[in-house]
């Protein structure tokens, strides 16, 4: 029955911190702030890593619109024209459109492979092992934050030597060796994931940023290339 009790008043805890009705006096700022960091981190890399997913996907698909445009091109440039330079001109410009799109192409399967991905295994290890050492913290925390309302409620009822009173003290010394033990793993768990994603995403956009500006160089020059030609044309 006493047992009963305890978990009666652990759910009561949880059910009230949950409506914001109650904070826990267990925990101290510095512990909150890196709870609330870590809400903030896996809110994050969650869109990150859905937005990152659709933006490939609609890039996908444009490339292969941009190729069927070049394709096209290519096409009407070599049927139906009676001016023959216009011809020409219209089926090196779709042959060009088409490069670029295949370098397009190559690009946004790079800069998934280097950035997004990457984005989505970090949630699916280092932020997990992170709320996973939370969760266990969490329950510890339940455990001690009941015990610690249960004295605080003795103490208003009875004398402060009483035995009741010097139960429910030595209770909480003992979670709180216990919580002391998970609450230091979790904030080693949340500095080592800092560490991590900070190097981690410098690495991560350097190399997504190095895919862009060689798509972008090589489209330039391609670009560049059917303009000369079409200016000698027109010469």
């Amino acid at each position: 029955m006493k047992n009963f009790m305890k978990k009666m008043d652990q759910v009561k805890q949880q059910t009230m911190e949950k409506m914001g009705n109650k904070e826990s006096q267990a925990d101290n700022d510095a512990t909150k702030e890196q709870k609330d960091k870590l809400r903030v981190i896996k809110t994050e890399y969650k869109e990150l890593y859905t937005v990152g997913k659709i933006y490939a996907q609609e890039t996908e698909k444009s490339t292969q619109q941009g190729s069927q445009f070049a394709d096209a091109l290519a096409q009407f440039g070599s049927t139906f024209l009676s001016d023959e330079q216009v011809g020409v001109c219209l089926k090196n410009v779709g042959v060009q459109l088409k490069s670029v799109e295949q370098s397009r192409q190559n690009c946004n399967v790079n800069s998934v492979q280097c950035l997004v991905n990457p984005i989505g295994k970090f949630q699916d290890s280092e932020i997990k092992k992170a709320r996973d050492t939370k969760h266990k913290q969490d329950q510890v925390r339940i455990r001690y934050d009941t015990a610690l309302d249960r004295l605080n409620e003795a103490k208003k009822k009875n004398e402060a030597n009483s035995l009741k009173v010097k139960g429910l003290e030595n209770e909480c010394e003992e979670i709180k060796v216990e919580y002391d033990a998970v609450t230091a793993e979790f904030n080693q768990v949340m500095e080592q994931l800092n560490i991590e994603m900070n190097k981690q995403l410098v690495a991560q956009l350097r190399e997504y940023t190095l895919q862009q500006l060689a798509f972008y160089k090589q489209a330039s020059a391609l670009w560049a290339e059917t303009a000369e030609l079409l200016e000698d044309f027109r010469g």
